[in-house]
């Protein structure tokens, strides 16, 4: 019998994926999902940021950051976003897949809102709410090509590699990428030279925008009303009174200072772009013990100044809270740079124009402070008050011992430096905000009241400068360095207060006094008498002459010469040079202009002579501060005024270190009869605290008004503010009482 072959038609079951095949689908659309993410905040974040960060190698140096920060740096802001991201879209998985994809598609409108928004805002003049319906528009577009098709998720998924372009592009072509350079271990040496050296320790102080002129009274001496500090230093040491900067700005001024040469070309403050300097010098060669604080520079190698960098990682000096530098200051300072980016309500900052030290630390301060204006008094109080974290430590570094005695201390302090914030009791005030700023690009309003109330505050935070040189002679003395230490006190460049031009970078023969000439100090070892010296000293000098002084040699040549000896008569020129810009010298007549400067400016601007309300006696109608004001003619209503913060005036606390002191605001409306620019007289608690002439802001017609009150006149809690307009007509002074608004 045939057999007969049956055929089973039934389809085979399915073969079930293994466990690795489904495993592995699950990665790869895991990383397709994060790699969208990635593309997208690499636009948003990561781009924006590093391009300012790259244009702004300044904001970095200033921070202390090293290559490691750096790069750290440029990883985290590439990763972190996406990463976040993504970790909150897995978390919301958890509740269902149609969960996840709603999640997700949220993430990625959110970001295409985002980055429409900053394209707008960078491209456009668009602000505001018309901005943010831009990147809503965006997003809400982007949200639906996402999910309807699958064009633009190829296109998310392919640009994956752009954020690590961006980083690439930041860390080896931006101008920033020069901070990533090696710095030399040390500079070369004669080995004749190399154990040379005197036996103590050498002690500089770099102050920040400091005119001689601001210490000076009308007789050319240091005002020890004002500065007392100052002056006893000058009664013990050599005060050269002809000496000058040889450019306005800092980056430029550190290097040429340190090196002994001239500016020929712009380049970083840094150890790898300026091997040969001081810091290199006696680090290396010298074997000289290390105390370094740049704050602005990086001159010298962490290798070399292990204080320069302190981070609070192991082998470093550990960082106090507060402080900005290293990896969690840049982090942190770079959060804020994108907020600042993505933000609807105003243009992108850059980084560098907000520079700035907390140097006084205003949440230490004491609970009350006298209001005595008794300055021994006043300057018991301030000695408990603490210093800014910067100096505080730099202070501490300072300690007695053998192994000290072929030590370089050195601190660069942006004091009295603006921002201008401290008052001479060393509390702060909160800054007010006008139509205009007083200055626009470096360049003064030209409105003359502004720059003169800007002066006034200079010469108040000058007293802080002042505070700080008293703590450091009183710690060499404690620690029994001082007799045998080589001092050197002097500032980087000066400032100019001429309204229409430039505080810093150019040169007008109306500035140049201001700009130029700087304060500098220098005692020798042993020194105890006091020594008044006019060479025609320029800051490419100082490098050559603390070498003839500490007993050391400068193995590169140098521009500047020695005035260890000062008859010795190196510079037979009277002229100055100064660079603007480096490579752009401008030669500036030297007699006449430092005449100008030792006719002071102290007690031509301010009452010395009247202790601590002397501070506030400022301008034209000085003689009114002080006054009470019943004791003075008040008549009817004068009109409407606005003033910034007014309710600051309704809670003061004395006791945390910030106070209303500046007043200001703008006349909103006046009485008939009303002078074209009136004075606006400021009383706080029945006490006339200060004037301030009126001056127009921008287009305005002059309603702005801007005064200094003292501190000692608020009392804890809620405070009487009064202002008036001040009639002389006649030749009688009449207060016109203003009704304030906010």
């Amino acid at each position: 019998m045939a057999s007969v072959t049956r055929t089973d038609t039934t389809p085979a079951e399915p073969t079930p994926p293994s466990r690795w095949t489904r495993a592995r689908s699950i990665i790869r659309g895991e990383l397709w999902l994060f790699l969208e993410l990635f593309a997208l905040a690499g636009f948003v974040v990561a781009q924006p940021v590093l391009d300012v960060l790259g244009r702004s190698p300044d904001f970095l140096v200033f921070r202390q950051a090293d290559a490691r920060d750096i790069v750290a740096l440029a990883i985290a802001i590439t990763l972190v976003p996406p990463l976040a991201v993504w970790a909150f879209e897995v978390l919301a998985g958890l509740l269902g897949r149609r969960v996840r994809r709603a999640v997700h598609l949220a993430l990625v409108a959110g970001l295409l809102g985002l980055l429409g928004l900053e394209v707008a805002k960078k491209g456009t003049s668009l602000l505001g709410t018309a901005l943010v319906v831009v990147g809503a528009l965006v997003g809400l577009v982007g949200a639906v090509l996402y999910a309807k098709g699958r064009a633009l998720r190829l296109w998310l998924r392919w640009l994956w590699p752009a954020p690590i372009v961006f980083v690439l592009v930041f860390l080896l072509l931006s101008p920033a990428a020069e901070l990533l350079r090696p710095p030399p271990a040390r500079a070369a040496a004669p080995a004749a030279t190399a154990q040379g050296g005197g036996q103590g320790p050498i002690v500089m102080v770099l102050l920040d925008e400091f005119p001689l002129m601001s210490l000076l009274d009308h007789q050319g001496a240091i005002d020890q009303r004002l500065y007392p500090n100052f002056a006893r230093l000058a009664g013990g040491s050599t005060w050269y009174r002809n000496a000058t900067a040889v450019t306005g700005l800092t980056q430029w001024a550190l290097p040429s200072m340190m090196t002994g040469r001239y500016l020929t070309e712009d380049r970083l403050p840094i150890a790898s772009q300026y091997p040969d300097n001081l810091f290199t010098l006696l680090g290396g060669s010298y074997q000289y013990k290390m105390h370094v604080f740049e704050g602005w520079s990086q001159l010298c190698p962490p290798s070399t100044c292990p204080d320069a960098k302190a981070v609070g990682d192991s082998g470093g000096v550990g960082r106090v809270e507060g402080e900005l530098g290293g990896f969690r200051g840049v982090l942190r300072d770079s959060t804020r740079l994108w907020t600042q980016i993505a933000s609807p309500r105003g243009p992108t900052q850059d980084p560098a124009a907000a520079l700035q030290e907390a140097t006084v630390d205003p949440g230490g301060r004491e609970a009350e402070l006298a209001r005595s204006a008794d300055p021994r008094k006043r300057r018991e109080i301030f000695k408990r008050y603490r210093r800014g974290i910067s100096f505080q430590r730099f202070l501490s570094s300072i300690r007695p011992g053998r192994s000290d005695q072929r030590a370089l201390y050195f601190v660069h302090v942006l004091i009295p430096h603006q921002p201008w914030r401290y008052l001479p009791s060393g509390r702060t005030y909160p800054q007010r905000t006008f139509g205009e700023p007083f200055a626009t690009n470096g360049l003064w309003t030209s409105e003359a009241w502004p720059v003169q109330s800007s002066h006034q505050r200079h010469l108040m935070q000058t007293a802080i400068a002042d505070r700080m040189l008293g703590d450091l002679v009183r710690q060499l003395r404690v620690t029994g360095l001082y007799d045998r230490s080589l001092l050197v006190v002097t500032a980087d460049h000066g400032m100019g207060f001429t309204p229409g031009e430039s505080g810093r970078s150019s040169v007008v023969e109306a500035a140049a006094p201001e700009l130029l000439w700087v304060p500098l100090f220098i005692k020798r070892p042993g020194q105890q008498t006091p020594s008044r010296n006019d060479v025609n000293w320029e800051h490419v000098d100082l490098l050559p002459t603390i070498a003839d002084l500490a007993g050391f040699r400068v193995p590169w040549p140098t521009d500047g010469v020695s005035w260890s000896d000062p008859s010795a008569g190196k510079r037979p020129r009277t002229e100055k040079w100064f660079y603007s810009r480096p490579g752009v010298r401008h030669v500036v007549q030297g007699p006449t202009h430092q005449a100008t400067v030792l006719e002071g400016t102290t007690d031509r601007l301010l009452r010395p002579e009247d202790g601590y309300l002397g501070w506030f006696k400022f301008g034209p109608h000085a003689d009114l501060v002080g006054r009470r004001v019943d004791d003075l003619t008040v008549v009817g209503g004068g009109g409407t005024a606005r003033v910034s913060g007014l309710d600051d005036y309704r809670r003061v606390d004395l006791g945390g270190g910030e106070v209303p002191s500046w007043v200001a605001g703008q006349l909103t409306g006046t009485a008939p009869g009303t002078p074209p620019r009136p004075a606006i007289a400021v009383a706080v608690n029945g006490v006339i605290g200060g004037v301030s002439e009126t001056f127009a802001s921008g287009d305005s017609d002059p309603t702005w008004f801007s005064a200094m009150i003292p501190d000692t006149l608020l009392h804890p809690g809620d405070n009487q503010l009064q202002l008036f307009v001040l009639d002389t007509n006649g030749g009688q002074q009449r207060l016109h009482a203003l009704t304030l608004t906010k």
